[in-house]
This record gives structure tokens, sequence and C-alpha cells, in this order.
């Protein structure tokens, strides 16, 4: 009676094992087919988006200067630069890879819908100079930006008025 209670139970803990391995079987092929549809959406997307932006327009320097001075751009979790009127001044902070930093510099304009910022990054690496830029394009309300000379091209939004930098980059530079 004990071993045909066990004999149950062995093929009951069996079975569970077959309809659970079953199931992380099938979501796992529902995951892969998830995403082989997806990457060609998102390929699709992207080149929409740069077709789009081709035939948007230029954004003309007065425009490039309305949308950053005095502005933040958030860059996530990873920094945030702050492009100050006075001076034309650029100021960062970065936090990537478990390493903080602080940039300094000047940001202008050289024409043709694009954004450049001169910033030397101070970190446990060292200080490092670095230039950057961006180009702009518009069509209608939306902005599209990509960095410069050939990044992808993506609709901008990320711009906060005020200064969202300062306080952070003050830490980062009393740690190091």
């Amino acid at each position: 009676m004990m071993l045909e209670a066990w004999r149950k139970s062995v093929r009951g803990v069996v079975f569970v094992k077959r309809v659970v391995g079953n199931c992380l079987g099938a979501a796992f092929a529902c995951s892969v087919l998830v995403l082989a549809f997806q990457v060609p959406a998102t390929a699709k997307t992207a080149t929409k988006i740069a077709e789009q932006a081709h035939k948007g327009t230029v954004v003309p320097d007065e425009g490039v200067y309305q949308i950053y001075q005095n502005h933040s751009w958030l860059w996530g979790k990873k920094g945030a630069g702050f492009f100050a009127v006075k001076q034309r001044q650029f100021d960062a902070w970065t936090h990537d890879k478990g390493k903080s930093g602080y940039g300094d510099g000047m940001w202008f304009i050289p024409g043709g819908g694009k954004l450049c910022w001169r910033a030397k990054w101070h970190g446990s690496w060292g200080v490092k100079g670095s230039m950057t830029c961006f180009e702009h394009r518009q069509a209608g309300k939306v902005i599209y930006q990509r960095k410069a000379p050939d990044g992808d091209w993506y609709v901008f939004k990320r711009l906060k008025h005020g200064d969202y930098v300062t306080r952070k980059q003050n830490r980062i530079k009393a740690e190091l």
C-alpha cells in the first residue's frame, strides 16, 4: 500500500515536471517568435524615422538656440547636460559602468542645424577633452536629432527648462 502511494507520488512529480518543462519550452518559443517579429519592426521604425527626418527641414540656428538655451538635456540615469546662456557654458555629469564623472566647457551652434559642445571630462580616469555635435531637423512639430556625422535619427524630446546638472555635478566633483 505504501509502495503504491509512493509510485503515484513519483508519477505525479514526473507529470508535473513534464508539464512545467513543456510550459517553459512553449514560453521560450513564444519569446523567440516575438523577438523575431519585433526586430524587423524596430528596423522598419528606424527607417521610417530616418525618412521623416530627411523630409524635414534643417532647424535654423535661432531655432537650435531656442531649443537649448537654459535647458537641461536629461540622459536618463547616465547623466545630463545643461546649456547655460551665460558665456554659452556647458556643464554635465555622467555615470556609466559604475564610474561617475563631470564635464565642463562651452556649447556653440556652427550652423546647418547643428549644436556642438567642447568639454573637458573629469573622472577617476583623469581628464579627457572631447567635442560632440548633433544635427537637428524638423517636420511639422516633431524635431529629429542624430549624433553627427552619422548617428541614427530619432525623435528628440528630453529637454527640461532649468539647471538639472549643477547640484549633481558638484557632488561628483567633491567625490573625486
